[in-house]
C-alpha cells in the first residue's frame, strides 16, 4: 500500500500525531538505508500489508528490527528520553537524532558476529604446506539460493586455502540456485539431479567424480569465517592416523524464536547420551553449549568419537575404502555411522577447534509425523548396526572414567526387599562405589519399576524383582546377588555371590566393588551380549 495517511491512521488507531510524523518521514526513512524491507519480510513472517507501515506503527513495539544497520535497542538504551517519548526510535533518529548528533550502531547480531570472528584470529595456526593437497568440497542443495549467497560471499578470501574444487549436488531446485552457481567465478562443478536424493547418496555420487585427496562435506547453510579450511586441512595433515576432521560450529543470531540459542556452541565434536526410546544411546554435542566460544576446552584440537557431516573433512581413500556414507539412512545419522566405521577400523576422528563456522540450521525442527517416522527408521537402522558396540563401549568408558564415548558417570541401581537384613552389605557397597565416583541409588519398594534413562547396572538382592516390568534402557545390565542357591536367576544377565561355595557367574569374597568391576569388565570385553 506504500505511504498512505489513511493506512497509517487506521493501523495506529487514529493516533493523529504519530501518523503525521510517520507520513512526513516515510520516504526519508525508505531512502536512508536504515530500513531494509527484504530483511524485515524474511525475518518476521507475521507482517501484513505494507512492511514499512507495519514497522512504523506496530513492529517496533514488538521489538522488531528495521534492518541490520540500525540497532533500535541500543538507541533506546543510549537515550532514555527517546524511550520516554514513545516515538519509534528510527523515526526519532530521522526527525531529531541526526540534528542532535545522536549515535547509532549496527545491530547486535552484526557486532557480536564481528567480535567472534576477530577473537578467533589469534587462535588460528595458519598452516603452511609445501604443497597444498587438493580438497573436493561437496555441497548438497535444494532451493537454497539464499543459503548459497551467504555461503559464497567472500568465499575465497575467507578460505585462506587455494587448492580446492567445489562440487554442488543440486536436488531438483525450483529456484535460481543453479543459475546463481553458474554465475560464480569459482571452480564449481554442478550435478543437476531430477529428484531429491538423500544426503548419503548425493555425497557418494559427488565423491565418484571428485579429484581431491580429501573430501569436504559441507552444508549449504554454513557461513565460514577466515581460515576455516586451512585449519581443517592442517589438522588432518599434521596428526597421525587421522582420517576425518570436524569444525567448531556456532549458532547464528536468531531474531525471533530460539533467541536464547544465539551465538552458542552448536557443535564441538560428539559424545553419546542415554535415553530409553527409540534406542538406548544417541549422539550429542560434546561440550556444554553454554560454554564461552573461546573457553580453553574449545580452542584445543582433540580426538573424539564422531563429528557432524555439516562440516566434515575426510581422507578420500578412507572414504572409498569404507564404502562412503551408508545409503540406508535418510537425512539422519549417516555422519555418526561413518565415524563409527572409522573407529572400528582404528582410524581417528578429530575436532579442529579453531576452524569456526556459523551454522544457520534452525535450533528446532518441525516435529511432523513424517519427521518422527523417519527418525525412528534411522535409529532402528543405526541401533541394529551399532547397539552392541556402543553399549559395550559406553559401559567400559564409564567404568574406567575415560570420557571418550560419554561424559556421564556410571550409575548403579540397587534393589532389595529386605534392606534391614542386607543394610551393612549394601551400605559398604554404596560407599565403595561412591569412592569410585559412581552414582548409586537404592530401591526398596518392589512396586517401583521405574529405573529411568541413566542407570547402567541393576544389582538386585532379591529375585522378586520382575525384570520384564522394568522401565529402563534396554541395555541395562541386570545382576542378581545370590546368598544361596534357592534364588531364581531367570531374567538376570549375570549372577554373583558373596559366598565362594555357590557356583555363579562371578564369585566375590573380598573387596566386592573393585572385584566386581574387574570381573564385569572382563565379561564385557569377552563378548557380553546386551
Amino acid at each position: 500500500m506504500g505511504k498512505n495517511i489513511v493506512s497509517l491512521l487506521t493501523k495506529s488507531h487514529f493516533d493523529y500525531k504519530s501518523s503525521a510524523r510517520n507520513f512526513k518521514f516515510y520516504d526519508e526513512i525508505k531512502r536512508s538505508g536504515l530500513y531494509d524491507e527484504d530483511f524485515y519480510l524474511k525475518t518476521y513472517d507475521d507482517v501484513s500489508g505494507d512492511a514499512l507501515t507495519h514497522y512504523l506503527v506496530k513492529g517496533y513495539k514488538e521489538g522488531k528490527s528495521p534492518s541490520l544497520d540500525f540497532d533500535d535497542d541500543f538507541y533506546l538504551k543510549a537515550y532514555p528520553d527517546v524511550r520516554q517519548s514513545g516515538i519509534n526510535p528510527l523515526v526519532h533518529y530521522m526527525a531529531y537524532g541526526i540534528n542532535e548528533g545522536k549515535i547509532i550502531q549496527k545491530s547486535y547480531s552484526i557486532r557480536r558476529k564481528n567480535e567472534i570472528c576477530e577473537s578467533n584470529l589469534p587462535f588460528l595456526a595458519n598452516y603452511h604446506f609445501d604443497e597444498e593437497p587438493l580438497v573436493s568440497i561437496i555441497i548438497l542443495n535444494r532451493d537454497g539460493i539464499h543459503h548459497l549467497k551467504r555461503l559464497f560471499k567472500d568465499f575465497d578470501k575467507k578460505t585462506n586455502y587455494s587448492n580446492y574444487e567445489i562440487i554442488v549436488v543440486d536436488n531438483a531446485s525450483s529456484d535460481d540456485s543453479v543459475k546463481y552457481l553458474k554465475s560464480l567465478d569459482l571452480p564449481i562443478t554442478i550435478i543437476e539431479n531430477d529428484v531429491n536424493v538423500s544426503f548419503s547418496k548425493g555425497n557418494n555420487n559427488a565423491a565418484k567424480i571428485a579429484n581431491g585427496d580429501y573430501l569436504l562435506l559441507l552444508n549449504n547453510d554454513i557461513e565460514p569465517t577466515y581460515g576455516w579450511l586451512n585449519e581443517l586441512v592442517g589438522t588432518i595433515e599434521n596428526n597421525d592416523n587421522v582420517a576425518c576432521v570436524g569444525a567448531k560450529l556456532v549458532f547464528p543470531y536468531y531474531f525471533t524464536e530460539n533467541r536464547e540459542k544465539s551465538f552458542l556452541i552448536q557443535h564441538s565434536g560428539d559424545i553419546f547420551a542415554e535415553r530409553m526410546y527409540p534406542c538406548c544411546l544417541y549422539a550429542v554435542n560434546k561440550s556444554n553449549s553454554n560454554l564461552d566460544i573461546f573457553d580453553s576446552a574449545l580452542t584445543q584440537n582433540t580426538c573424539c568419537i564422531a563429528v557432524t557431516g555439516a562440516v566434515m573433512l575426510v581422507d578420500k581413500k578412507a572414504y572409498n575404502d569404507l564404502g562412503g556414507l551408508c545409503e540406508d539412512y535418510n537425512y539422519g545419522l549417516e555422519d555418526v555411522d561413518f565415524c563409527l566405521k572409522l573407529y572400528q577400523n582404528n582410524l581417528n576422528v578429530m575436532f579442529a577447534a579453531n576452524s569456526l563456522l556459523f551454522h544457520h540450521e534452525s535450533s528446532t525442527r518441525v516435529k511432523s509425523k513424517s519427521y518422527f517416522e523417519n527418525d525412528k527408521s534411522n535409529y532402528s537402522i543405526f541401533w541394529n548396526k551399532w547397539g552392541q558396540l556402543l553399549s559395550k563401549s559406553l559401559l567400559l568408558d564409564k567404568i574406567n572414567d575415560n570420557g571418550f564415548f560419554t561424559d556421564k558417570k556410571l550409575k548403579i541401581t540397587i534393589i532389595d526387599d529386605n534392606f534391614t537384613k542386607n543394610q551393612k552389605t549394601i551400605s559398604e557397597l554404596s560407599k565403595k562405589f561412591n569412592e569410585l565416583d559412581f552414582t548409586v541409588e537404592l530401591i526398596t519398594n518392589m512396586k517401583n519399576y521405574y529405573i529411568g534413562n541413566s542407570s547402567d547396572i541393576l544389582i538386585s538382592f532379591t529375585d522378586k524383582c520382575d525384570t520384564n516390568e522394568l522401565i529402563s534402557r534396554a541395555d541395562i545390565v541386570k545382576i542378581l546377588v545370590m546368598e544361596d542357591k534357592s534364588l531364581d536367576s531367570s531374567g538376570f544377565d549375570i549372577t554373583l555371590s558373596l559366598n565362594k561355595n555357590i557356583d555363579c557367574d562371578i564369585n566375590i569374597e573380598n573387596d566386592f566393588a573393585s572385584e566386581f568391576l574387574e570381573k564385569l569388565e572382563k565379561i564385557i570385553i569377552d563378548g557380553y551380549e546386551f
